[in-house]
């Protein structure tokens, strides 16, 4: 049986559709790969906007509490370290308070935060934080009434051993907050110091002052080689087991 030929027509049509399906298979996957390439490209834009405004944010968190310190060192009749200490301590939360006797100064060096969510390509990254770290340095002239701040942006490793500082700090009211009845220097070495070592634990005072007990101990640490301390003042319910424990930085031991 002799075959019909096929006409050009036809043909022509055929190989028309085949090259439109190729076309369309070829765009599809173009056209996946643009939109990723824009979208990351939008992402990186984006977050890049929320990474310079957090920055902005952590720097004006600096500025405020150096400002708010040394109105409130200002506003304050008391010229004792401690006292002056602890205003600082207040204002900025700063685990090492150096106070240099010499020239009369105080050097808080502490890390400021802000969280932002971070755009993804497909699903959202989320949340970021941004931190810098800050010494911010509190004078006052021997005649003079006001102080004045300095602020510096540090590299994050002079903030490291404030880190660990602050957990020994965290981790000294947890245990002191255990602590069954009364807050004597035997007891309190007992809870802090077993082995003596004195260290990051050396507690130097054990005294009551109203219903509370106040614990001074001097903390120590040694982070990538650079020694590190500072005094706590450690205040705890008198008596109570679990009671609550608070820990304000102060100028000697």
């Amino acid at each position: 049986m002799a075959s019909i030929p096929s006409s050009p027509v036809v043909t022509r049509r055929s190989g028309r559709r085949v090259t439109t399906g190729c076309l369309l298979l070829l765009m599809v996957p173009a056209a996946l790969l643009a939109y990723f390439w824009y979208a990351a490209w939008h992402g990186d834009r984006v977050n890049e906007r929320r990474e310079e405004a957090a920055v902005a944010s952590v720097r004006a968190q600096a500025r405020r509490a150096s400002d708010d310190t040394a109105r409130a060192l200002s506003a304050t009749h008391s010229t004792a370290p401690d006292a002056l200490v602890g205003v600082i301590w207040q204002h900025t939360h700063a685990p090492v308070i150096a106070y240099d006797p010499e020239h009369g100064t105080y050097a808080a060096t502490a890390p400021f935060s802000s969280d932002h969510d971070e755009k993804g390509v497909v699903l959202g990254a989320g949340s970021v934080r941004t931190e810098r770290c800050f010494t911010l340095t509190f004078a006052r002239k021997a005649a003079a009434t006001t102080w004045t701040a300095k602020r510096a942006e540090r590299d994050d490793s002079a903030c490291r051993s404030g880190r660990v500082v602050g957990f020994d700090v965290t981790l000294a009211r947890k245990r002191l907050a255990n602590m069954a009845g009364w807050a004597t220097l035997t007891e309190a070495t007992r809870v802090l110091d077993p082995a003596h070592r004195q260290r990051p634990y050396s507690v130097r005072k054990a005294e009551r002052s109203g219903d509370a007990d106040v614990i001074t101990v001097f903390v120590r640490e040694s982070v990538d080689g650079t020694p590190v301390q500072q005094c706590y003042a450690f205040t705890r319910d008198r008596g109570a087991a679990a009671a609550p424990v608070t820990a304000v930085p102060v100028a000697t031991c």
